[in-house]
């Protein structure tokens, strides 16, 4: 009898983003690594090594850039492109007549 092969973790179907989403998601990631590494150096301990691949421009550019920008500016950009934060709720129908 022969021992199954182990299978890594299924990756996720390549799905083809827009531009103002991967700009998104981007920024959020790379936001998220100069803050782990101003954290880190805050408290004296050593910063997480930056993934392969970070871009010099993310994090030399656009990162202080962003946290130097006032907050209505900030706010008002992230209105203005499309993405997951401009979904609305909709208004729930008004209910007429008993639950049950």
């Amino acid at each position: 009898m022969s021992q199954p092969t182990p299978v890594g973790p299924p990756t996720p179907p390549h799905r083809r983003t827009s531009f103002p989403r991967w700009v998104r998601a981007v920024s959020e990631e790379q936001l998220l690594i100069a803050a782990q590494r101003e954290v880190a150096g805050r408290y004296g301990v050593p910063a997480p090594p930056p993934p392969r691949g970070v871009g010099v421009f993310w994090q030399r550019v656009y990162a202080p850039v962003f946290h130097k920008l006032p907050y209505p500016l900030r706010a008002r950009v992230a209105n203005l492109m499309p993405g997951s934060h401009r979904r609305t709720w909709h208004r729930p129908q008004q209910v007429q007549g008993p639950a049950v």
